[in-house]
């Protein structure tokens, strides 16, 4: 059996600033396609085939991790 690759990246909701991480492991196909693997709780895969938050239903922001502050503020109407 051939050792598969593995990748982990780190995910956060742009919107509720929760942050978790993504496994995806190469397939058996040998061709550099992937599969995700695991996800952290609060995040699914959604009918576009992206990860996206369980709980807002946006798409997650891939490779870093947001603290609560920074996240996104609703504007007001000037």
């Amino acid at each position: 059996m051939a050792k598969h690759e593995r990748f982990v990246i780190n995910l956060t909701c742009p919107e509720c600033a929760l942050n978790g991480s993504a496994t995806w492991e190469e397939t058996d196909k040998g061709n550099l396609e992937t599969t995700i693997k695991s996800l952290s709780h609060g995040f699914r895969i959604g009918p576009d085939a992206e990860i996206h938050c369980a709980d807002c239903g946006v798409k997650a922001l891939v490779g870093r991790t947001l603290s609560r502050s920074e996240k996104k503020r609703p504007t007001t109407p000037n």
